[in-house]
């Protein structure tokens, strides 16, 4: 390249001094019919020296030659061009041939700059086509994610309805319960009172186990009891004298009287029994029932609890989903 580009810088000091006087030209050729014309130039298209003109623009763009020689062959390149290539001079064509040299460099520069754009741009569309897709994808996930939190808060809402409802079969249930069961509760009183009247009252008196003061005691909680149970007047009056002594010492009025008190109240004892024993499906049914109502109103507020949770989780993954799909929106800008 040293030895050409100093030949170039002769030729061009050798064209820039002796153009006009080194113009080649042919001795005329001498026939019989005279003197052989030179053949004219002609001109076709634009202008010799505006074509000169567009390809020193163009070589402006040359890389990896220094600017001298760019500068130097675009000064030369009308002088060198503008005879047919078969009339130039040795110096012209070699700054043809560097001119060439150069817009082939040129051309190769360009082609990689154009494949290097088309690369990038198909880079940026496939990019583009994946950003694309992450906002379709995006905006699903943050659409979905819209649909379940509203599914979740329907839940929710469902659940509250649904607890509150068997709240109120709850409590209507323990209402029936307790009127029901009114009169067997009454009845069971009664019967623990009697039994223990019987077993530590009574019992105790007719066998003369207890001490007198005891037995003036027992006997007024038998009288209380008897009118309680509506027993005969005259066996209620009749029953201190009787209990009030020894059983030995009892006559046969007393233990009539002893033996007619314990029947009354056995039978009342076994009347209660029976009318427990009566009361006690039904009763056992109304239990049923608030047990069952009590472990629904349990397995709702369980399941509330749960429904509550998942809520607010869809809640902040819609959040989430949301702010992905925004920025998705974004980088597509």
């Amino acid at each position: 390249f040293g030895s050409q580009l100093l030949r170039s810088a002769t030729a061009s000091s050798f064209l820039r001094g002796s153009s006009a006087s080194m113009a080649p030209t042919k001795r005329p050729a001498t026939t019989a019919a005279g003197p052989k014309t030179k053949k004219a130039k002609v001109a076709k298209g634009p202008s010799v020296a505006k074509q000169c003109k567009e390809i020193s623009s163009a070589m402006k763009d040359a890389e990896g030659y220094p600017p001298v020689v760019v500068k130097m062959i675009s000064e030369n390149l009308a002088v060198c061009l503008g005879d047919y290539k078969e009339d130039r001079h040795e110096f012209q064509a070699s700054i043809a041939s560097m001119a060439e040299k150069m817009l082939a460099s040129i051309k190769v520069s360009i082609e990689a700059k154009i494949k290097e754009s088309e690369e990038t741009l198909a880079k940026a569309d496939t990019e583009k086509a994946a950003r694309e897709a992450a906002v379709e994808e995006t905006k699903k996930l943050a659409e979905d994610s819209t649909a379940a939190c509203a599914a979740a808060k329907q839940e929710v809402t469902t659940t509250e309805a649904e607890l509150k409802k068997a709240q109120e079969e709850l409590k209507t249930a323990e209402k029936e319960q307790k009127a029901g069961d009114a009169q067997s509760v009454k009845d069971e009183t009664k019967k623990g009172k009697l039994e223990n009247t019987i077993n530590a009252v009574f019992v105790p008196c007719k066998e003369g186990a207890l001490e007198k003061a005891a037995i003036t005691k027992g006997i007024s909680e038998l009288q209380k009891l008897g009118k309680e149970l509506d027993f005969d007047t005259a066996l209620l009056t009749s029953l201190p004298s009787a209990l009030q002594k020894d059983p030995a010492s009892r006559g046969t009025f007393d233990n009539v009287v002893v033996t007619n008190v314990e029947d009354e109240l056995q039978k009342r004892l076994a009347k209660l029994k029976e009318t427990l024993a009566e009361a006690a499906p039904a009763r056992e049914e109304r239990a049923s029932k608030v047990a069952t109502c009590a472990a629904a109103v349990e397995a709702l507020k369980v399941k509330l609890e749960s429904m509550e949770k998942a809520s607010k989780d869809a809640v902040a993954a819609m959040k989430e989903a949301d702010g992905k799909s925004k920025a998705a929106a974004k980088a597509l800008k």
